[in-house]
């Protein structure tokens, strides 16, 4: 079983459609579980206020959530394609760059996951969330540490139902902040969650996925735990250029060989400033890979 996942998208989800698709046509490797470590930017309907944000203004491609929402034609074709064919849904926890209201009323009644896109493609994972796929567990934990409760913050009742579980019981712990003293940020506080720290010492899983920081973590040790932090998918130059994709933006975990590591291929930097997605899959080609699931 190989399980993908991606780091802090904010938005632009074209970008990691293609990044998907395509490294499984150059590995011919299947992703039977996609997971995406939050900060999507899941914006369904975009206000006055975001539209005049001034990252979005200088890179339209960050509101690509909502596009993709209302896809018509050959992109929603090609988004057709590629779920039927290629790709597994990415599930998706919450950053701290997302719309939680909406994100809240679409999963209120739902068990643990919700599909958030007319080609079932995305689904929102709620805080607290434990899949069970293949014999092993995952848990899920979005939001950030805060001094005060915000929308943003570590959901505190979630925290406390996996705080609960016993030693060894979950495989991969996916998160969106990331343990206590990872890094340093450029006014010299350290960087991380002492919450997470917490919850990594107390379950002990196997894996620990997280982002938020946009640079490449690890795989650092924490016990018997194994964590890596994804880079963000791509950044954005003070003058608006569209830096290429990053690398360690991804990772894959082979669980068959116990193998986990960062995609780091020089091919990440096709997908760069000049990226337009429905030419970048033409070019690409359809080549589906039918091995797997479709979830």
């Amino acid at each position: 079983m190989n399980i993908g996942f991606v780091g802090d998208i904010h938005g632009r989800v074209l970008h990691a459609i293609a990044l998907l698709a395509e490294w499984q046509q150059r590995t011919g490797r299947r992703l039977d579980l996609i997971i995406q470590v939050g900060d999507l930017g899941a914006y369904p309907n975009p206000d006055e206020k975001l539209l005049n944000e001034k990252y979005v203004r200088l890179d339209p491609a960050e509101l690509d959530f909502s596009r993709m929402l209302k896809a018509e034609g050959e992109l929603a074709d090609r988004i057709r394609g590629l779920r039927e064919h290629e790709l597994n849904p990415i599930y998706f926890i919450r950053g701290n760059h997302e719309d939680f209201d909406w994100l809240d009323s679409i999963s209120r009644h739902s068990s643990g996951t919700v599909t958030v896109d007319p080609f079932d493609l995305f689904r929102y994972i709620k805080d607290g969330t434990i899949m069970e796929v293949c014999g092993m567990k995952i848990a899920f934990l979005g939001g950030i540490q805060t001094k005060e409760h915000e929308q943003k913050s570590i959901n505190p009742e979630a925290y406390e139902k996996l705080l609960r579980q016993p030693p060894g019981e979950i495989d991969i712990l996916i998160t969106h902040d990331a343990p206590y003293g990872i890094g340093t940020s450029y006014i010299g506080e350290t960087q991380g969650s002492t919450l997470i720290s917490q919850l990594i010492d107390n379950i002990q899983p196997k894996y620990a996925i997280g982002g938020h920081y946009h640079h490449r973590i690890g795989p650092k040790m924490y016990g018997s735990t194994t964590y890596l932090g994804l880079n963000v998918l791509i950044d954005l130059r003070k003058d608006g250029a569209l830096r290429q994709i990053k690398s360690g933006c991804m990772a894959v975990l082979d669980t068959e060989s116990d193998h986990v590591d960062f995609v780091i291929d020089s091919w990440l930097s096709h997908i760069d400033k000049d990226f337009e997605f429905v030419s970048y899959m033409r070019k690409l080609g359809s080549h589906s890979l039918q091995e797997g699931s479709n979830g």
